[in-house]
């Protein structure tokens, strides 16, 4: 049996989407033999509402010097960042303040405060690299680590923290917002995205489970878990971004009675009932075997777009080799010449795209959909989306 790791009451287990290996582990054929794999399932908190992984590979053995995920290759997120950092100058951040990113990547979002009082936190050296080459303050451990506590300078100092599809990658829940609660500042705000649990269901994109993301947050979960560190909702929006995200504004919690938007919201999105969840699962098997299907179905050469991370899961639970899946066209450089995790599929520079003019192509990376779509008008192509509802 699995006990939460927020609140360890006893889980319950709806989706098994089996042997995985890690994510974003693109390797070379020389690794093949040695690759390792863990046992992919997901699990529903029915005291606290939490949906999380059970097993998962050790961070250290993720997020290292070999971490292939760059923000800045995103011309998507390049642009979501801009307007983001605009908002935050404009309505959070005062002209002396302090801001901190938890997962700060390769510096996409904090270049856009080199002039303020900053620092990142990121344990993967590949990417602080890049970061630091910006002029980019970062702490290259984990921001659960960082020892907030005996660090007088920090106390009740941060105005602004963010957390941009990151906070979801860290096990020790607890560890982060012990920190928070301690870092950031009276009237300041944590603002955190990440996917949104009721546009994963809603789309059936199981595609975003793998082990980086080892919580699936609702707005009911997320109220239960701030609340165990005197921290609450103050606000949320809906995002677009990864098909689907969800904003939190979290402040210290005040004395006033509840928030009520909060209260009709966790209402609304209806996600504290396991029923959901296992017929989600019951779903995501239909889905999937369907997918695989149409592949089997067009009898001729198909290829994928965007070696993304979640990619991994569609053609590992789907079962989808290099006899279905030809090879993967993809802009990032590290993941170029090597091969997809598990499937070893070829990965290849995306420039051969327009050379190899193949007409059935797997959008892997589906949450770029209108991005992608603009990019490639000029070429026929037909479009083939790995998971259920997505556009």
């Amino acid at each position: 049996m699995m006990k939460c790791r927020v609140c360890e009451t006893d889980c319950k287990m709806f989706l098994d989407l089996g042997w995985q290996p890690i994510a974003n582990n693109f390797i070379a054929r020389d690794q093949f033999p040695s690759e390792p794999f863990y046992h992919l399932q997901v699990f529903f908190c029915p005291s606290c509402f939490t949906v999380q992984l059970g097993e998962c590979p050790e961070g250290r053995g993720v997020f290292n010097e070999n971490y292939p995920f760059f923000t800045g290759t995103s011309q998507g997120m390049i642009k979501h960042f801009v307007q983001f950092s605009e908002l935050i100058k404009e309505k959070y951040l005062p002209a002396n303040g302090t801001i901190m990113e938890i997962g700060s990547n390769d510096g996409t979002f904090l270049e856009h405060f080199k002039n303020w009082e900053h620092m990142g936190f990121d344990p993967s050296e590949s990417v602080t690299r890049v970061a630091r080459s910006k002029g980019i303050s970062v702490y290259p451990k984990p921001f659960e680590t960082f020892p907030a506590k005996d660090s007088k300078r920090w106390h009740g100092a941060t105005d602004v923290f963010i957390s941009a599809n990151t906070f979801a990658h860290i096990p020790d829940r607890h560890g982060v917002l012990r920190n928070i609660k301690i870092m950031l500042a009276q009237g300041g705000v944590w603002i955190n995205e990440e996917p949104y649990l009721r546009s994963i269901i809603d789309k059936l994109a199981y595609d975003q489970i793998y082990n980086e993301h080892i919580f699936y947050t609702s707005i009911a979960s997320m109220r239960n878990a701030l609340n165990m560190h005197h921290l609450e909702i103050i606000d949320f929006e809906i995002l677009p971004t990864h098909g689907g995200s969800i904003r939190y504004f979290i402040g210290h919690k005040r004395a006033e009675d509840s928030n009520g938007k909060i209260d009709q919201a966790v209402e609304h999105e209806g996600l504290n009932s396991f029923d959901v969840f296992q017929h989600f699962g019951q779903a995501v098997q239909r889905c999937a075997t369907e997918f695989k299907k149409n592949l089997l179905a067009l009898k001729r050469p198909v290829v994928g777009y965007g070696a993304a991370a979640k990619s991994t899961t569609v053609l590992n639970y789907c079962d989808i080799g290099p006899d279905i899946v030809s090879k993967i066209y993809d802009t990032t450089p590290e993941k170029q010449g090597k091969f997809s995790p598990g499937k070893h599929i070829p990965v290849v520079s995306y420039s051969q795209f327009a050379e190899d003019d193949t007409p059935d192509v797997v959008l892997f990376v589906w949450n770029h959909g209108r991005e992608i779509y603009d990019k490639e008008r000029y070429r026929t192509r037909n479009w083939l989306l790995p998971v259920g509802g997505a556009a």
